[in-house]
Formats: C-alpha cells, structure tokens, sequence
C-alpha cells in the first residue's frame, strides 16, 4: 500500500478551547489527534477540501498518510494510519478524526474487510437452493504497515451446502499474521427457513357455516 502525503497545520491554544472545534469545522477544517508511539498527543487541523480530494476514489480502511506537519514555522513530519472517524449522523461531514503514528518497519494491527465472491453462484445456492449466511466480515491481522491489504478476497463458488469457511480457511501473503480465532466462521450455506402461516380457525368456521345457512334460507322460502 502506497503512501499518501497531506499537509496539516498544528493547531495553537486558541484552537484548543471550548467550542473552538465547532469554528474550526465552520472555517472549512477537521479537527483531527496524533497519538501512539509513547509520544505525546498533537492536535491538528486538516483543511477539508484537501483531504476529500486525496480521498476521492480510495478506500480510507488501512490508508497510510505522510502529515507534513507545519507548527509554528517548522515542518515536520509523522506517517500515521487513520483510527477513528467521528461522522455527523445526518450529513457524514467529518467531526473529528484520529491517527495513529506508526513506523513502516514495525508490525502494526490492522481490520481488513472480507470480500466474498460468486455468493449466487456457488454450489449450495445455485444447485440445492441454500442461502449465504454471514458471520465475519473483517478480520484482525499483524503486519508491516505497507503489507497491509486494502481488502481479503475469497471465493465460494466451490462452497457446497452446509458447509462453512473459517478463519484458518483464508491464505493470506507472507509477512500477514491472522489474529482471529481460526474457528470463527467467515461465512456458510444454509438451508433456507419457510415461514408457515395458518388460517385462523374463525375464518374456516365461518366457511363452513355458509352453505348451512343458505340451505336454511331456501327451506323457509319453500314453507311459504
């Protein structure tokens, strides 16, 4: 995975006070932290527009950014991966964003995203009919932060009903340790369920009762 470069500026004191997030977010930046590496927390401020445009067309899972760093006239530099996002619920704006700092030869942990392929097309849906059930859909993986993969594919084409793929299933590249339990289920064909519904036992009284009452009706036509 290639890196990313971006330009951020260190946020002063005024920018760390009550509400001052709220003006920053309204004057067009993202309020962001850096943390880890038994260093002290920098606070940042990362101009919206430009981080949207790097962002374009990329997946953000596992993105190694480059912070070119300007603090008080100096520049400097941290590589960092994204840790957590705070969204707006109602418009996804960023709120605030987290990174971690990290060195490109030492092991980090990382969550990759499972892609499972041909889910209509494989064996236990396609010929007896059973429906893909899924369990894990990441997993927790050990690497140098350029072996992380943007995504895990597997493909069950082959995958026949009532079977199920694990965790000790997938084959990952050299370097990529699976922290995951290897009997944690990715995914499985099952038999589909069907839902019966009765008829009230009302309404087939009712029917029943209908031509009874007509034949009534057609006897006390006659004695008239």
């Amino acid at each position: 995975m290639s890196n990313i470069a971006i330009k951020v500026v260190k946020r002063n004191n005024d920018e760390l006070k009550k509400n001052a997030s709220r003006r920053l977010r309204a004057q067009g930046f993202i309020p962001a932290t850096i943390y880890g590496l038994e260093q002290e927390p920098l606070s940042i401020k990362i101009d919206k527009k430009e981080l949207k445009e790097l962002l374009k067309d990329r997946s953000i899972s596992n993105l190694i950014l480059e912070m070119h760093i300007k603090d008080d006239g100096k520049d400097k530099k941290e590589t960092t991966l994204i840790k957590e996002i705070q969204k707006d619920p109602l418009t996804t704006d960023y709120l605030h964003m987290d990174f971690i700092r990290i060195q490109m030869k030492k092991e980090v942990e990382a969550t990759v995203h499972i892609s499972i392929l041909n889910e209509e097309e494989s064996k236990g849906v396609k010929e007896d009919g059973g429906v893909v059930q899924h369990g894990l859909r990441e997993l927790h993986i050990l690497c140098l932060p350029a072996d992380i993969p943007e995504k895990i594919v597997y493909d069950i084409k082959d995958l026949q009903m009532g079977q199920s793929v694990k965790v000790s299933d997938i084959v990952v590249d050299e370097g990529i340790k699976i922290i995951n339990n290897p009997e944690e289920v990715i995914v499985s064909i099952i038999y589909p369920t069907h839902l019966v519904v009765e008829q009230p036992v009302v309404e087939e009284e009712a029917e029943a009762e209908e031509p009874e009452l007509v034949a009534k009706e057609k006897a006390a036509e006659k004695e008239e």
